[in-house]
């Protein structure tokens, strides 16, 4: 488990069970994403604005694959099993649904990487696992992995610089919203969710 991961988890005495103010959640994201992008070790790079979340992930030690998979409504799944390792080659494996976009395939992404983050309970369990599907039921984990995943893949401060530059010359939601969804990797869903949260609010 990498410092970064290993810090937070730290700091919270591993015990995420009562852990779901989603501006902590928001400023989690943010920190972890500046960690990663300052660390001269993993010499990440960014474009200005989108966030290498692939690359976060493997420094993470996943190992990332794309599948299409049998079950539409699936969009990504992680495992954390010694028993991965003989298929795999790692033993943190995340696997997403190549059906999706490549946005929502990013963010799906983020999503499990927050359940990994909150949920695994590496100080107790060797082994985890989560699906994650289009219109599940949602929980306050499953509430609490969206906002981290719209989090780490549009930071809160850029996002909301980007708004506002970009806003300040049309009226046309819809269009800020593509704009910022092709901006951030993110899909135009989780775009006006981050616009609701953190300007309309």
């Amino acid at each position: 488990m990498c410092k970064e991961i290993i810090k937070l988890k730290e700091e919270h005495n591993y015990d995420f069970s009562n852990y779901f103010d989603l501006n902590r959640i928001d400023d989690d994201a943010e920190n972890l994403v500046n960690e990663f992008m300052q660390n001269p070790d993993y010499g990440l790079k960014s474009d200005e604005i989108k966030v290498p979340v692939l690359e976060i992930a493997k420094k993470m030690g996943f190992k990332v694959y794309t599948a299409e998979f049998y079950d539409r409504d699936l969009s990504g799944t992680i495992g954390i099993s010694e028993s991965l390792r003989e298929k795999y080659g790692s033993s943190r494996v995340i696997i997403l649904n190549n059906q999706d976009s490549d946005e929502h395939i990013l963010f799906t992404l983020c999503h499990e990487l927050a359940h990994y983050i909150y949920d695994y309970q590496c100080n107790i369990n060797l082994e985890y696992s989560n699906t994650y599907r289009t219109g599940e039921p949602t929980n306050n984990q499953e509430i609490r992995a969206n906002r981290f995943a719209a989090a780490f893949l549009m930071p809160k401060k850029s996002f909301i610089d980007s708004y506002k530059s970009f806003s300040k010359d049309t009226d046309d939601q819809n269009a800020v919203v593509r704009f910022l969804s092709k901006k951030f990797s993110a899909p135009e869903t989780a775009v006006r969710m981050r616009i609701a949260e953190l300007l309309n609010g």
